[in-house]
């Protein structure tokens, strides 16, 4: 149980940093040329959603790969 947990608190970290760092990512991404003159609103959601979509598919890909690296040791 107590592994269960720290796996839990692990992957929430992992989560909250790949999000951020996507989020500044995300900033520097000129998306004025997308969005039409006065939606400022929307071009800032999407890029919050933008950004929360590529830190999760980012973290995942980490926890994943971290959860696999663990396992290898049941096979030696």
């Amino acid at each position: 149980m107590f592994q269960l947990g720290v796996h839990a608190l692990i992957s929430i970290i992992i989560y909250l940093i790949t999000i951020g760092l996507s989020f500044q990512i995300m900033k520097s991404v000129r998306i004025e040329n997308i969005i039409r003159k006065n939606k400022v609103f929307e071009a800032q959601l999407f890029l919050i959603f933008a950004a929360i979509a590529l830190g999760f598919l980012v973290g995942n890909f980490f926890i994943t790969l971290i959860d696999t690296s663990m396992q290898l040791s049941n096979f030696f």
